[in-house]
């Protein structure tokens, strides 16, 4: 778990035990995206106490305090953000229950926000050809963003993966691409390892990056992406793949969108879900389940197309 503990002062026992929570999840080895969610959650939720001075003493704490800030978050954030933040709050609630005898959680009755239906945007196979052919010179921008394009696309990699993958010039055991066997090696979520696939065209533009990674200032950095002034970071990333898809004429393109487009194409292409989870790097399908109504209505209208009953009247 990377991150300072957070500091929150308050006159009861909310800001102390807060402090210990994090700790013990540093131990955990929790990840840094988790890490963030748990901070936002509970400084917001005591910065609510205290604007409305109500409790700071986890024992004094109730859920009308709870629905309160809930309700203030309708106002202002996604229904996703609150879901997020609610199941933050009470994780920490149920953690202090477990250290506390006679604690009463505020929250043991309360049930997540409902989320609407989600049905993320699937790129077609068009759509991911047209990213690709905005990297098309030799400039060392063109060949790394064209080789990033291509692993998201062909391993369905997660960003905060990407950017941890390790390539060393002088050491082949610091190397997580290998291009000999056309596999790279995953360090995913709870530093579990995978090792997936490389087809020929994402091996070829891996090739001609590292030709040209070479001669960038910070070669001998352990990191395989390298930006201006050093590693490519997290937001690096985002803005690179926002940056080709706004060329290719696809607004606000996410990396995570790559990796569903990923799930999706391999899915419709025959792959089943065991081969996904594992390729994937998903301990359970929940993820999958979640995205399956865009597959089934692709299935649905080849089919319907295969058929297309209206001619045959």
């Amino acid at each position: 778990m990377t991150g300072d503990v957070p500091e929150i002062v308050t006159t009861g026992d909310l800001g102390d035990e807060i402090g210990s929570f994090f700790r013990e999840k540093r131990s955990e080895r929790i990840s840094p995206n988790t890490v963030s969610t748990y901070g936002s959650a509970l400084r917001m939720f005591t910065e609510y106490l205290l604007a409305h001075d109500y409790p700071t003493t986890l024992g004094e704490i109730r859920d009308e305090h709870v629905t309160g800030w809930l309700n203030e978050l309708h106002e202002t954030a996604a229904p996703a953000t609150v879901h997020n933040r609610f199941r933050a709050l009470k994780t920490f609630f149920t953690w202090y229950g477990t250290k506390v005898d006679g604690f009463v959680n505020p929250m043991r009755r309360m049930k997540p926000p409902r989320l609407p239906k989600y049905e993320p945007r699937v790129l077609t196979l068009d759509e991911l050809r047209a990213v690709l052919a905005t990297c098309r010179g030799k400039p060392f921008d063109e060949q790394r963003d064209a080789a990033i394009l291509r692993v998201f696309m062909s391993t369905g990699i997660r960003r905060g993966e990407l950017v941890g993958l390790r390539y060393s010039p002088t050491d082949p055991a610091v190397r997580d691409v290998n291009l000999n066997r056309g596999e790279v090696t995953i360090y995913g979520k709870g530093e579990k390892s995978r090792i997936v696939l490389l087809d020929n065209s994402t091996v070829v533009a891996l090739e001609g990056y590292l030709r040209v990674r070479r001669a960038h200032d910070h070669a001998a950095e352990p990191w395989l992406w390298l930006g201006l002034r050093g590693p490519l970071t997290a937001s690096g990333v985002d803005q690179l793949v926002k940056s080709r898809g706004h060329q290719a004429g696809i607004d606000g393109l996410h990396p995570h969108e790559l990796r569903h487009a990923w799930r999706h194409h391999m899915e419709m292409g025959g792959a089943d879900r065991e081969t996904l989870m594992a390729l994937g790097g998903w301990d359970s399908d929940r993820m999958l389940r979640r995205y399956a109504s865009t597959t089934a209505n692709a299935r649905a209208l080849a089919k319907a197309r295969e058929i297309a009953l209206g001619d045959k009247l």
